[in-house]
């Protein structure tokens, strides 16, 4: 007798769980970060490199070279959002490499300025569609291990920025910034390799009107993890929505959602990318008398000064910043939900930009050590901006809405350099103020999200408000930070529907009406 039974795409994927197949998965995708982050760690070494290999350049088209990568990237992460969303993740990584490696070389043969500004402007083109890896990755884990997975995994972003460094710091001196150029290209080409072995997202499938092939990955990952599929068959709950639609971005369930992310994407790239870009400005602002930087009016504009052994040294240990940010996140988002931690990571952060303006003579173990703390919130918000972002949009445009967030991030890494190489030059403490302000504003905006995602299953359609379960929450937390968890939760009481699936750490005390 044939069975009736069906199962969900979410109950099956929490069914096989995580196993050698994610395993996998995650090694494949997170070296694909380790390979984005090379290249982008790659701006902060040419910046001081390309001023002494052509003297005539200036300041302002040493900053237009890093705004022009950004500006690559933006355009880039809105098509290869929409394309992502039509035709599948996994071929717009596959793309995305094998451009990155083409225009890496191109960028290696530059004979000019304005050559090698072009291939960069073409690296961040390709380069952008690298972040449908996390898509991908978001895709396959089951929701009880989904958060902590995705954060994890970016540590291979900062294993990728340490081993720029070194590399930098090996290669430059002996052969040249060309030489690291190609270098710096080879472990994106191999990514392109990689991805013959990893399938098509399973979502992506049903939200295309294909179960069975999506039905066909899912026996294969059971096989792969030596588990079994549920009984019955996987629901047919193809969305009438077309996938990759922008205007679903602006339904009304996510309009405010995406105003207030397009402005908290922007701040976490400008500040992230600012602190490296800052870390190096200061570098070639000290003399050997460690001079006041807020006094750079004897700086020359154009001197030349590249990186030393100490200046590279300095660049890895901030970034260990970073490693030491994935514990804190965790173990934050194991106390409170999505909105507080966002708060709290662009809080400290503008505290830490407001450390440097009360410092009027600073030592190198200073600008380390404020560095390092700014590093380490500012790159746990952007591994959570990346979770919150896939998590609180649904399947048919979850490509897109992370394509869209990366563009908007691309406007903000576009606007710190000319604050980070040009202004900081002028005025330190403006500079600094900028960062400083936007970083605060950024946290009253995560306040402000009406959506929160902690316990929330992700969802297939827009429209999509039902049928939501929920991973479960620790409601063992401490009093204190549970408090404050639905102190947030209930400042959107009236997007309950919203927030469907979402349970408050403290329920004894909360009306059903406002148990978001």
């Amino acid at each position: 007798m044939e069975t009736t039974a069906t199962y969900s795409l979410e109950e099956c994927i929490n069914h096989i769980g995580l196993g050698k197949y994610q395993w996998r998965l995650i090694t494949i995708l997170g070296f694909c970060s380790m390979a984005d982050a090379v290249e982008m760690m790659l701006l902060a070494i040419l910046g001081p490199a390309i001023t002494c290999y052509w003297p005539d350049v200036t300041k302002i088209q040493m900053a237009a070279l890093t705004t022009g990568v950004f500006a690559g990237m933006m355009f880039g992460a809105f098509a290869f959002g929409i394309i992502a969303d039509k035709y599948g993740r996994r071929r717009v990584i596959v793309l995305s490499a094998a451009l990155n490696t083409l225009f890496g070389i191109f960028t290696a043969a530059a004979p000019s300025y304005y050559w090698i500004l072009s291939a960069r402007i073409l690296v961040g083109f390709a380069l952008s569609g690298a972040s449908q890896g996390s898509t991908l990755m978001l895709e396959y884990l089951p929701s009880a291990t989904r958060a902590t997975l995705i954060i994890v995994v970016e540590l291979f972003w900062s294993l990728g920025s340490i081993f720029e460094y070194v590399l930098g710091m090996i290669i430059v001196p002996l052969y040249g910034w060309r030489t690291l150029t190609i270098l710096s290209a080879l472990p994106i080409s191999i990514v392109a390799v990689c991805m013959y072995f990893v399938p098509e997202s399973p979502r992506y499938f049903v939200a295309s009107g294909c179960p069975e092939k999506a039905e066909h990955i899912l026996k294969a990952i059971a096989l792969t993890n030596k588990r079994s599929l549920p009984p019955g068959k996987l629901q047919d709950v193809h969305a009438q929505e077309e996938c990759g639609s922008l205007k679903n971005l602006f339904h009304v369930n996510y309009k405010r959602t995406s105003f207030l992310l397009s402005f908290m994407w922007m701040t976490v790239a400008m500040s992230y990318y600012g602190l490296i870009l800052i870390n190096t400005s200061i570098m070639t602002l000290l003399d050997d008398t460690h001079q006041s930087i807020t006094n750079t009016s004897t700086i020359k504009p154009n001197e030349c000064k590249m990186l030393t052994t100490e200046d590279y040294q300095s660049l890895i240990f901030t970034t260990f910043g970073e490693m030491l940010g994935i514990p804190l996140l965790l173990l934050l988002l194991s106390k409170f939900g999505r909105r507080i931690v966002c708060c709290i990571n662009f809080s400290c952060a503008s505290f830490c930009f407001l450390l440097f303006l009360f410092i009027s003579h600073m030592e190198p173990w200073v600008i380390n050590a404020i560095t390092f703390s700014a590093r380490m919130f500012i790159s746990s918000q952007f591994s959570l901006m990346y979770l919150y972002t896939m998590e609180v949009y649904p399947t048919v445009i979850r490509a897109i809405a992370v394509g869209c967030a990366s563009s908007m991030s691309r406007i903000g890494a576009m606007i710190t350099p000319f604050l980070a190489q040009v202004l900081i030059k002028h005025t330190f403490s403006g500079t600094i103020a900028i960062y400083a302000i936007t970083t605060a504003m950024a946290a009253i905006c995560a306040v402000l999200l009406p959506i929160e995602t902690r316990g929330r299953e992700l969802k297939q359609a827009a429209s999509d408000r039902g049928n939501s379960s929920t991973v479960p929450v620790d409601t063992t937390a401490d009093p204190w930070a549970a408090a404050v968890d639905n102190l947030a939760s209930l400042m959107h009481i009236n997007d309950s529907a919203i927030n469907e699936g979402y349970q408050p750490l403290i329920q004894d005390n909360v009306s059903d009406e406002e148990q978001l």
